[in-house]
């Protein structure tokens, strides 16, 4: 995974379709307690960005 990619949740979130879309990652960084991997994704449909674990997503589409 990469800066770019478009992604979209392994798990839809119950109540909120708009964050089971598609996102664009635009950034990623090391958080959570244990330390794990975890990008940032900005879903247009909803215009705001999350933060997620890496393996909650898969790539739908690589960057170039």
């Amino acid at each position: 995974m990469k800066v770019g990619d478009l992604v979209r949740r392994k798990v839809p979130v119950v109540g909120s379709p708009s964050l089971s879309g598609v996102g664009i990652i635009v950034g990623k960084h090391i958080a959570g307690n244990p330390p794990h991997k975890c990008i940032d994704v900005f879903y247009p449909k909803v215009g705001k960005t999350w933060s997620i674990g890496e393996s909650l997503v898969e790539v739908i589409s690589e960057s170039r």
